[in-house]
């Protein structure tokens, strides 16, 4: 389980991103250094293969992914991947 800084919490309101996006990234995201991204690709993969989360993965897939940044149990921020960018 994951906690939220104040930071993200911040960037999570600025974002409109909610936390059933930040479950799904954490449950289905690949983990990268200290990242978890689930990329435009990888949710129309799982859109196919989990045909009853397509709504929840449609609004992800709106918002172009999402990558969680996390250190000791902690999402330190979250942001939009950018184009052939993940890790870093």
């Amino acid at each position: 389980m994951y906690s939220f800084t104040k930071h993200a919490i911040m960037r999570m309101n600025q974002r409109g991103i909610t936390r059933n996006m930040i479950e799904l990234t954490l449950n289905y995201g690949k983990s990268i250094k200290d990242k978890i991204a689930l990329t435009r690709k990888e949710i129309n993969k799982l859109i196919k293969k989990y045909p009853q989360l397509k709504q929840d993965f449609i609004k992800l897939l709106d918002k172009g992914g999402l990558i969680l940044v996390v250190k000791n149990n902690y999402i330190i921020t979250l942001y939009k991947p950018k184009k052939g960018i993940i890790n870093g």
